[in-house]
């Protein structure tokens, strides 16, 4: 740290006050440039971290892995990160560190996902800001939710209520975080969602039981109304769908 002090009346050279000035860090840490990933848990189960840092020091690179439900996967590499040019590394000392998925370990997790967090440092020391990736889990090899009971009205008589309540109940074996979206499709095609956030007639956030709260004013006409209901988890992997029909009365 350097200390700076003015001096100065105008005319006269006086002393007038002091700060302090950080100087720049001698020993910067290195940084992360670049993460070549597979999207999915595939046969192309190699990992490219590039690094960089400004004083040219030997590097090394560190990375956890963990679940969807944040459980950590401790045989998640075949091959640990290295930059010597072996076993799969291309060239040595090129701030390239190369990685192999245990790609048998992975498929082996019930979970949609995985977080990938790397943090490359001086050997240990001076560590840079960690960056993730995420890689999702093989679709052949994972599972879609599942909805069950549906509790919706039979009949609704517009000039009794203005509104109804739909709920249904969701699970997913990778967790309910998985679970992307849960929706009632109407018989024009329209997709609405339902919630599980504690909002819009759901009661209990988090609980896997998805709710809608549905105005029926101004009433539709009088009539039969089918309706289709369905989850999607963070794959795209669609649930089992339950059909309902609502008589609409006045």
């Amino acid at each position: 740290m350097v200390r700076f002090c003015i001096f100065s009346t105008g005319v006269l050279v006086l002393l007038a006050g002091c700060r302090d000035v950080q100087e720049s860090p001698l020993n910067q840490p290195p940084e992360i440039l670049s993460i070549h990933a597979p999207s999915f848990v595939s046969a192309n189960d190699t990992i490219f971290v590039k690094t960089y840092d400004f004083e040219n020091d030997s590097l090394s690179l560190k990375v956890s892995v963990s679940t969807a439900a944040g459980n950590s996967v401790g045989t998640a590499f075949s091959k640990l990160f290295t930059d010597d040019g072996l076993a799969g590394d291309y060239l040595a000392n090129d701030y390239i560190f190369t990685g192999i998925v245990n790609r048998s370990a992975l498929l082996a997790q019930v979970t949609s996902q995985f977080e990938f967090v790397f943090t490359v440092s001086e050997k240990g020391k001076n560590p840079g800001t960690p960056q993730s990736v995420i890689i999702s889990q093989n679709p052949a090899n994972a599972h879609p939710p599942v909805i069950s009971n549906l509790f919706a009205p039979d009949t609704v008589n517009t000039s009794l209520v203005t509104e109804f309540l739909i709920t249904v109940v969701v699970t997913d074996p990778e967790g309910l975080s998985d679970v992307l979206s849960v929706t009632r499709k109407t018989p024009s095609g329209l997709v609405l969602n339902l919630n599980d956030n504690g909002s819009n007639g759901d009661v209990t956030a988090g609980d896997g039981i998805y709710s809608e709260l549905v105005l029926v004013n101004p009433p539709p006409p009088n009539g039969s109304y089918l309706f289709t209901f369905q989850a999607t988890d963070r794959l795209g992997l669609k649930s089992n769908s339950i059909q309902k029909t609502i008589v609409i009365i006045n």
